[in-house]
């Protein structure tokens, strides 16, 4: 392997590492809630965490699709800027 590709290569374990702490922050804010809403904490703060769970994951898929499916000096790459149609709930 020529150094370029070393380099590249260490960079992406490093994006992968921010991609899974990102990951894990989600996971961790979102049990803290559900925590909280277990033992009667204070609603404001319990929607204050809900909303930062759901901020931390909008922002990990973005980062996701920005380092996975990113389609250099593309037409397509606008259709990663839009964001996925909402499922409804069954």
């Amino acid at each position: 392997m020529d150094p370029r590709q070393r380099k590249d290569e260490e960079h992406f374990r490093q994006v992968e590492r921010a991609l899974l702490y990102a990951d894990d922050a989600a996971r961790k804010i979102g049990r803290i809630a559900d925590e909280l809403r277990r033992d009667g904490g204070d609603p404001h703060l319990v929607k204050a965490l809900e909303a930062g769970g759901e901020a931390v994951r909008a922002d990990h898929r973005e980062m996701m699709k920005k380092v996975y499916f990113r389609a250099p000096d593309s037409p397509q790459q606008d259709l990663l800027a839009q964001d996925p149609p909402q499922r409804l709930a069954s």
